[in-house]
């Protein structure tokens, strides 16, 4: 076995120098097409294209490069990079159906090492694609790049990448978007198109500095007399909770138990709206004054926070997201850090933050409380967010093992809210709770995931409710009116207005017709959101579910050109011929064919660039 391995080896990774050019070339053509697949599809046909003509022009020269021992080194390393490019965009594709995005890079840059090895774990492709990609390239290379390097293509084929690479940086300079880096917009359409991504990804996490380098100063901050300086506000943040499987929201399985036995202590929002399918996106917009339509991270200091700290509040933030609030620079973490207790709780499970709450109220403070608990939730795996103890509907025999997983880790979640709720019984407390964003489920393969570049509204509907003891912290806000308004669609990023009259907090520059207590409060007609590439879109016009969703859009030219190909050859006049005049006569139209159709173009999407921070 171990001498037959080793003939293989030798076969597929021995160098030729005998090879003809042109078994080089058709190399280099196959690997340029596998390299482009997927942006084809994704990106469109344009930005795809794009991307294919420079790997046409890049692959000849690496492969020649690799006979030449000056230059073999730095090929096999950028073979490698590209191979690394290339399994973002095939893990995008396969478990999300989306392109590479921004949301997705922000995330794999903040991500802890335990959350790495689970998605490791969940995407096995993440490993086999770059490693099987560089082992194709090499093995094609080593056998056939000889003939590229004896003709010279390689060095021509070089300085053609390199002046096609100027090229698109001039088209940059010209048409690119000025709030992206020139060169991340060069990128986007190069053979390193993900590359793009991650740089812009980088270069927001830089802007941290920024938002950190001053307080906002919201001006004129009260607080109202009706909240006692003992009053706890317990704000809880979840994750990738899908509204529709809470039994709270009318779900078949009891995945809500203790909420459910609480329902009349409880104002229940059936329709809330988080603001983008992305932890990344989501918490930064509903944790301050900034909405879709005016993210950027330079807004992200008129946050909740900063709020309750300047009225007075002693603030915490204990998270379970696996990040160091103390020393990770992301926008969430910026935002923690601003709390007078910022902690990150290292524990197994959620039930981990009960023990950091007992410790945040035995705490000796002035002023009322305001208390974040960031949950790790229902995150995927979900299978990983709660104790094997404590599987409730996956079972050995189950055939829906995703969905019994995703359920027991909702039904975990309720558990350690009741602990939370019998923590603050006897106090002058309340509890408001919302997840930052749902995921999509694909009923075909029973898969939960975060929404891509083509969300459906599923990962935009959130559950969002309420829950105060007997004696209330702020008595000022009764819920009647608030209960009024609950069946009404509620965008989770006008959450700092509710949750400021909640807290009782009035500041300069309020906008009091936001909260749903306003008697003025008409709740919105549209919602605007986000998609993970930072797009804007409104959630009244997304499809409802999945398995609704457009095509990819090279995906869906593709398919328009077959279908307008297939027409063209269906016709009698083209397939006998009788296009052109005959006997001085014009061809009869085709009835079954209106003008309009005959006339009708077919048009390319244009090249979708790196997403930009949206503005006004």
């Amino acid at each position: 076995m171990k001498g037959l391995l080793q003939r293989l080896v030798r076969r597929l990774f021995a160098r030729s120098d005998q090879a003809s050019k042109r078994a080089g070339v058709i190399s280099a053509i196959t690997l340029a097409l596998l390299a482009s697949l997927v942006p084809l599809i994704y990106h469109g046909l344009l930005e795809g294209g794009l991307i294919l003509f420079g790997n046409l022009l890049l692959w000849p020269c690496l492969l020649a490069a690799l006979h030449r021992p000056r230059w073999r080194w730095p090929a096999l390393g950028l073979m490698a990079a590209l191979g690394v490019n290339l399994s973002a965009s095939v893990v995008s594709a396969v478990y999300y159906d989306s392109r590479y995005g921004l949301a997705f890079a922000l995330s794999s840059l903040d991500t802890s090492r335990s959350e790495s090895m689970a998605m490791l774990f969940k995407f096995p492709l993440a490993l086999i694609v770059p490693l099987g990609f560089f082992l194709l390239a090499l093995s094609l290379g080593n056998r056939f790049g000889a003939g590229l390097a004896r003709a010279r293509l390689g060095g021509r084929s070089g300085i053609a990448f390199v002046l096609w690479m100027l090229m698109l940086l001039a088209g940059s300079w010209q048409w690119g978007r000025a709030s992206v880096p020139l060169a991340i917009t060069t990128l986007s359409v190069s053979p390193g198109w993900n590359l793009a991504t991650t740089s812009h990804a980088w270069w927001e996490k830089e802007r941290y500095k920024a938002l950190m380098a001053d307080d906002y100063d919201f001006g004129g901050v009260s607080r109202s007399p009706e909240v006692s300086d003992d009053a706890v506000f317990v704000l809880i943040i979840g994750e990738s909770q899908r509204r529709d499987q809470l039994s709270l929201y009318g779900y078949s399985r009891a995945t809500t138990p203790n909420l459910d036995a609480r329902r009349d202590e409880l104002v229940v929002f059936d329709q809330a709206i988080a603001p983008a399918p992305q932890t990344v996106l989501a918490v930064p917009m509903l944790a301050s004054l900034t909405d879709p339509r005016t993210f950027s991270p330079r807004y992200l200091d008129a946050n909740l926070i900063s709020l309750a700290n300047q009225a007075g509040y002693h603030t915490e933030w204990l998270s379970r997201q696996g990040l160091d609030i103390t020393s990770e620079r992301t926008w969430i973490t910026a935002i923690a850090q601003r709390a007078d207790v910022a902690r990150t709780i290292m524990t197994d499970y959620d039930d981990g933050l009960l023990d950091a709450l007992d410790e945040a109220l035995a705490r000796e403070v002035e002023g009322p409380r305001l208390i974040v608990l960031h949950l790790y939730g229902s995150h995927p795996p979900a299978s990983l967010q709660y104790p094997d103890s404590l599987r409730y509907f996956l079972t050995p025999d189950s055939r829906s093992p995703l969905t019994d997983a995703y359920d027991d880790s909702i039904r975990f979640t309720d558990q350690v809210i009741e602990g939370v709720f019998q923590r603050l019984e006897g106090r002058p407390a309340g509890v408001l709770y919302l997840s930052d964003h749902g995921l999509e489920h694909d009923p075909l393969s029973d898969a939960y995931v975060h929404g891509g570049d083509r969300p459906s509204q599923a990962p935009y509907r959130i559950p969002l409710w309420l829950w105060q003891t007997g004696q209330a912290p702020n008595p000022a806000r009764e819920l009647t009116r608030l209960r009024s308004h609950a069946d009404e669609p509620f965008a989770s990023f006008d959450l700092p207005y509710l949750a400021s009259d909640w807290l009782g907090i009035r500041f300069s520059g309020d906008k009091p017709c936001l909260s749903p207590w306003a008697v003025c409060y008409q709740p919105r007609e549209r919602h605007p959101v986000l998609d993970q590439l930072g797009r804007l879109n409104f959630y009244e016009a997304l499809p409802s579910d999945f398995l609704s969703r457009p095509l990819a859009p090279g995906a869906e030219e593709l398919e328009e050109a077959v279908e307008a190909t297939t027409e063209l050859l269906e016709r009698p006049e083209f397939m006998s011929g009788q296009g052109a005049k005959r006997d001085g006569q014009a061809p009869q139209p085709d009835s079954r064919v209106t003008p309009s159709e005959e006339s009708s173009a077919f048009t390319l999407s244009p090249a979708s660039l790196p997403s930009e921070t949206l503005k006004d």
